[in-house]
């Protein structure tokens, strides 16, 4: 995870920024956790997991912004840009954690992350899964917005010639599309149905995947029965 700290450390200023251009369903992706986070109406405390700048605790701050957030970086310069975001706020919390080795510091109602946990090799991300599941409160939802691998070779293959296509015709400069393609030979997608399965062993009780778009996806489970209510 050293050398991921170091490659989102050097781009913390620029993080933002070149996200619409990397993302191609940015907004969408962001946001299409919305309904499902508004079935949590008691809830008060939310922890993002790799939350770099705090890009995924913006978007939810938009529509719950009485909620107490903790966010988490491995990178002490992308917390920096996340202090920086939410400056002056008095429930927002930041924490350096490396969420592969460390244990999660305490029990929330709501759990994000987004673009991170695929950094991990597949072994860790059942580790992980496991003790997010053990970090929710009783009728605690997860939320994962994610890059995730093809269901099979043709289709992986496609989604990331039609990524970088995307990224290369996406108006960003050179350099910064150099760098992009750098990074993601430190990604290690797992498919969106081992990851759903991952959610299903590590306890979870309704899971799915509430947005796909080719290999962004944004999937969910939830500890207890959340949606009938």
């Amino acid at each position: 995870m050293e050398e991921v700290k170091d490659h989102f450390g050097a781009i913390s200023k620029e993080y933002d920024r070149q996200r619409p251009y990397l993302i191609p369903c940015f907004h969408d992706f962001y946001t299409a956790c919305y309904p499902l986070i508004k079935k949590l109406g008691n809830a008060q405390t939310i922890l993002d997991l790799g939350a770099g700048t705090g890009l995924f605790s913006y978007f939810i701050y938009l529509i719950r912004p009485e909620l107490n957030y903790t966010l988490t970086d491995l990178s002490p310069e992308m917390l920096n840009a996340a202090r920086e975001r939410f400056k002056g706020l008095k429930n927002f919390r930041f924490q350096e954690l490396n969420f592969a080795a460390d244990a999660l510091p305490g029990k929330y109602d709501l759990i994000i992350s987004a673009l991170s946990i695929h950094h991990l090799e597949d072994e860790d991300k059942k580790k992980l899964y496991r003790n997010i599941y053990e970090a929710l409160n009783d009728g605690g939802l997860f939320i994962n917005a994610d890059q995730v691998m093809g269901r099979s070779k043709g289709f992986d293959k496609f989604y990331k010639d039609s990524w970088k296509e995307s990224v290369m015709d996406s108006g960003l400069e050179a350099t910064a599309v150099g760098s992009a393609f750098e990074r993601i030979k430190l990604d290690k997608f797992a498919s969106l149905e081992t990851q759903l399965n991952m959610l299903a062993e590590a306890g979870f009780d309704d899971i799915d995947c509430i947005y796909k778009n080719q290999n962004f996806a944004v999937f969910a489970g939830t500890k207890g029965d959340i949606l009938s209510a």
